[in-house]
């Protein structure tokens, strides 16, 4: 994880649909050991947690300033065959 929050993508102009759509497609494509971070409004940081906690990724949120939130998504490890 970086902490310049300059290199990390700022979803927030988008719709919470439009921003589900784009972390499913990118945490698809980045794959187990990826993180994949974004910045984020306080009513897309509700949208996100709950959905994506519930289907086998870790989530960490970071308040950032008043209404921006850091998010950071990585797919938990599944049992080994």
């Amino acid at each position: 994880m970086t902490e310049d929050s300059a290199e990390i993508p700022d979803f927030s102009n988008l719709t919470c649909t439009n921003l589900m759509i784009r972390l499913k497609m990118l945490v698809k494509k980045a794959g187990p050991d990826i993180l994949v971070e974004c910045m984020v409004r306080r009513d897309q940081r509700d949208t996100i947690d709950v959905p994506f906690s519930h289907t086998g990724y870790d989530v960490k949120i970071r308040k950032v300033d008043t209404n921006r939130y850091r998010v950071s998504l990585k797919k938990k490890p599944g049992p080994n065959p």
